[in-house]
């Protein structure tokens, strides 16, 4: 018992030096979400407002949930304002706790027969595997919602499955109530973490009609009608749990919901879809077409992350995005709309007429500083402030002269709309199969490199970065991501397997599913979004990896070692 508690005990400082050494050496601010949560964690501290405004009145908002921001505020209190390190480092621990919950969720989810020291070797595997996985380790460097999400659903989801496990009914309930608890703050830090919370409730309402069923065709209700095991007894303790679970996520959004409702006057439990408030226009035609056939997160980056920021060029959508040549000239059209007229280049004002001698005459030479005066101060006379005045005036004037006047107009949305719909008649079956199916497989089967120095996509392999060593990372990371699945896809197979075992099979599959089927459904697949799936698919695959290689291969080795070491001192024996 002491070397596995060693041996765990190692495992996790190892993965908390690797995610303080992410969080010390590849520290990454850029992305713009995590500039939008600085922002509102700095105005809830310095101004006392839920507000993304640079300057007053910090009007409030409520275009992002309030979990990350408080997260970040917090911290900024207690140490320091914009210290940015000290939330890396914060992230860095909880992500190693994340681990350990990985490892429990693993145990939870172990079939019944497994010996108890198969167990232990289950907790030691999946432990590990979690630390060592490079996939969500990244996103302690980074102002991003990743590392304090995965922490929430990963306790949701074994939460969950100690209930489903539970032979106390007591115990039971509150498991069942902090499931929705961590399920409801989990929604505050990322909307869509809702689903998993859903997930969990489907699960609780599937598992208890399976258990009334069975005890329906058991008989227990036709000889013992009100029997402690009968299936209106299980409905009915179904249905207490259900309300305990919906208990807990209510007391978790609701600050939320009513600071909205007393605010703005809407019913807002969470961030809107598209991030806009009341309204703000929002381009869904547009938005309608890219969905008809944007299938990988570098048509993202190029067709709306630079929207109403930068031009839109149709060089860069592939051939599939048009359906025929006169579709390709109707979206050049809008978008040269979009686009707008070139921008003017900033033309100097033409020298003065030089007429006269005056005009021949040698510039004016320079004042020469007196001798009382100091040549080194630093102050500036206030010619030299007007001069730099102009100076920075000109060069504001010149940027806004060159900079692109793009907007995405409702004319234009509205021709973007039309096309999306005339692409979706022709083709229903690519719109609402084919391509989410796509976009599925993106998702999944990404390299997860984002926010690494070698970041980028393995196809293709000509135009990979040696100068970052992409030519090695990259394949290793896709590798993994195969090697994960394929220990999930086995761990699967062993949890059906294993009769009892199957109500986890059923959380497994409903917590990755339908979230990737909606994830599958927008415009914008980015991979980062996926990146918290690897909690269970790492929970499960370690049964199978236990399973297969402790007590499969190892466990033949060890005998094939012990034949071979037994005819080699027979052999000795006999020559002797």
């Amino acid at each position: 018992m002491k070397k596995y508690v060693a041996l765990a005990v190692f495992l996790a400082l190892v993965g908390l030096s690797f995610r303080l050494f992410l969080a010390w050496r590849l520290p990454n601010d850029e992305p713009d979400d995590g500039r939008l949560y600085a922002r509102i964690a700095k105005n809830v501290l310095e101004h006392r407002s839920y507000s993304i405004s640079t300057e007053e009145p910090y009007s409030p908002t409520f275009i992002r949930v309030p979990g990350y921001p408080v997260f970040i505020a917090g911290v900024y209190a207690a140490f320091g304002r914009d210290n940015n390190l000290a939330v890396r480092v914060v992230q860095a621990v909880v992500d190693t706790i994340t681990c350990w919950l990985i490892a429990l969720l693993a145990l939870s989810w172990a079939p019944v027969s497994w010996p108890r020291e198969k167990r232990r070797r289950l907790l030691l595997v999946a432990l590990g595997m979690a630390v060592s996985c490079p996939f969500p380790a990244i996103y302690v460097a980074t102002i991003l919602t990743e590392s304090c999400t995965m922490l929430l659903v990963v306790t949701c989801a074994l939460a969950a499955s100690l209930a489903i496990n539970s032979r106390s009914r007591l115990k039971g309930v509150w498991l069942w109530a902090a499931s929705g608890l961590s399920g409801g703050v989990a929604a505050m830090f990322r909307p869509d973490s809702g689903l998993f919370l859903a997930a969990v409730g489907f699960t609780l309402v599937l598992v208890g009609l399976s258990r009334a069923i069975s005890s329906w065709r058991s008989g227990v209700d036709r000889a013992n009608d009100g029997a402690s095991g009968g299936a209106r007894r299980i409905l009915i303790w179904t249905l207490v749990c259900g309300l305990m679970l919906t208990v807990g996520a209510a007391a978790a959004m609701a600050p939320w919901t009513i600071r909205n409702a007393r605010v703005f006057g809407l019913f807002q439990p969470l961030a809107p879809q598209y991030a806009n408030m009341p309204g703000e226009f929002v381009p869904r035609g547009y938005i309608d077409w890219l969905r008809t056939w944007v299938d990988d997160v570098k048509y993202t980056e190029s067709f709306e992350f630079p929207l109403d920021v930068g031009p839109l060029r149709i060089e860069q959508a592939p051939h599939y995005a048009f359906d025929s040549p006169e579709e390709r000239e109707q979206v050049a059209a809008l978008l040269a709309r979009y686009n707008g007229p070139p921008p003017k280049p900033r033309s100097e004002p033409p020298p003065p007429a030089s007429t006269g001698p005056k005009a021949q005459e040698p510039p004016a030479r320079q004042k020469e500083p007196s001798p009382g005066a100091n040549a080194e101060s630093d102050e500036e006379t206030p010619e030299a402030d007007d001069s730099e005045a102009d100076e920075e005036t000109d060069d504001a004037d010149a940027e806004e002269e060159t900079k692109p006047q793009v907007e995405m107009t409702p004319d234009i949305d509205a021709g973007f709309a039309e096309i999306a719909r005339a692409r979706i008649a022709r083709h229903p079956l690519r719109h609402y199969l084919i391509v989410p199916l796509k976009r599925a497989a993106s998702l999944w089967f990404d390299t997860h490199s984002q926010y690494y120095p070698f970041e980028g996509e393995l196809l293709p392999l000509s135009g990979l970065d040696r100068d970052h060593s992409q030519q090695y990372w990259l394949p290793l990371f896709a590798s993994l991501t195969l090697l994960y699945t394929i220990f999930g896809v086995a761990s699967a197979w062993l949890l059906w397997r294993d009769r009892p075992s199957r109500r986890q099979l059923l959380l497994l599959g409903l917590l990755i599913f339908p979230r990737l089927a909606f994830l599958s459904s927008l415009e914008n697949p980015e991979p980062r979004y996926v990146v918290g799936f690897f909690a269970f698919v790492i929970a499960a695959a370690s049964l199978s990896l236990t399973d297969l290689i402790w007590d499969g291969w190892l466990k033949r080795i060890a005998v094939w070692f012990r034949r071979s070491e037994s005819k080699t001192t027979a052999s000795k024996s006999n020559r002797l």
